[in-house]
């Protein structure tokens, strides 16, 4: 088995646990009740105010930040695939292939948490729900990516990897700004994609750009980080 093919399979085998549903059940419990408030003060702002409010700007950070912690075990990234290199892998493969786990469910997240954010607050018979449906879902898929990027990178500071506690904070209290101090964060991008006031007054497909160049420049640092 290569490297690559145990760092996933590791991470499977950490994420694949009864608390993963139960987090995943509690993260769409609390967009689905959040969207039906929202619905109920403003139905022409519900979806909007859903989609960066409770789905993608407070559940899916915090889904992503739950999702690397059990993938990396409560351990700096590098500690997290010892295992691999008391048997001869190489780290940085090994921890590519908790990216290969750790990314695609991070956007499934995204993805599922924005399509029911829409669903919920446009249904039964809203002539742009097909189009807001797949624009936000794509949204939330890519925001997804980033943000288990991002984790995974911040997972390389501190004891016990305890950077991602601070990457998740700096992005609540700096992502939001619409200075440069926002560049750097997922949380501004992805409020521009759903059409919030824009960092630095960028358009939204800049913002696309930056939530997958942000993706790559983790994943680089990350595996540069750990031993090889």
């Amino acid at each position: 088995m290569s490297a690559t093919a145990f760092g996933a399979e590791l991470a499977w085998r950490r994420v694949a646990r009864r608390s993963s549903i139960a987090a995943a059940a509690s993260a769409v419990v609390a967009v689905i009740v959040v969207a039906l408030l929202e619905r109920r003060i403003a139905i022409e702002l519900a979806a909007d105010r859903s989609l960066a409010g409770i789905a993608l700007g407070v559940v899916l950070p915090l889904s992503s930040y739950g999702l690397v912690t059990r993938a990396v075990g409560s351990a700096r990234l590098d500690d997290a695939v010892l295992a691999a290199a008391r048997h001869g892998a190489s780290r940085r493969a090994t921890v590519l292939g908790l990216f290969a786990v750790v990314l695609p469910l991070s956007a499934v997240v995204g993805l599922v948490l924005a399509a029911l954010a829409v669903l919920i607050t446009r249904l039964p018979a809203d002539p742009k729900l097909v189009s807001d449906l797949l624009t936000s879902a794509w949204i939330g898929a890519l925001a997804g990516i980033a943000y288990g990027a991002w984790f995974l990178a911040a997972s390389t500071f501190g004891e016990r990897g305890s950077g991602r506690l601070w990457a998740l904070i700096l992005d609540w209290v700096l992502g939001a700004s619409a200075t440069a101090v926002a560049l750097p964060f997922p949380r501004g991008h992805v409020r521009n994609l759903l059409g919030a006031t824009p960092v630095m007054h960028l358009p939204q497909w800049s913002s696309s750009v930056a939530l997958m160049l942000l993706t790559l420049a983790c994943t680089l640092w990350a595996t540069r980080r750990c031993p090889p």
